[in-house]
């Protein structure tokens, strides 16, 4: 039975690290945005931001694509 778990934690962890190659990183549609600062407010690790242009920026380095900035974006902005 432990193996199979083991297999099952094996399994799951190929899909996140699959997930993370296909898709390396969050950006925003400036076009898009409407400057609520939603996304900037969500993020669990500050990784979002408003920028001079009053658009959200965010940082690769920080962002973990945990997905609420898109989950809360309400013009659909962030990809």
């Amino acid at each position: 039975m432990k193996k199979f778990w083991l297999i099952i934690l094996f399994i799951i962890i190929i899909i996140i690290s699959c997930d993370k190659v296909n898709n390396p990183e969050y950006n925003v549609d400036k076009s898009a945005c409407n400057s609520c600062g939603a996304c900037v407010s969500i993020c669990p690790i500050d990784a979002m931001e408003i920028g001079e242009d009053g658009k959200a920026i965010i940082d690769q380095t920080k962002c973990n694509q945990c997905g609420k900035c898109i989950a809360i974006c309400p013009e659909d902005a962030i990809y």
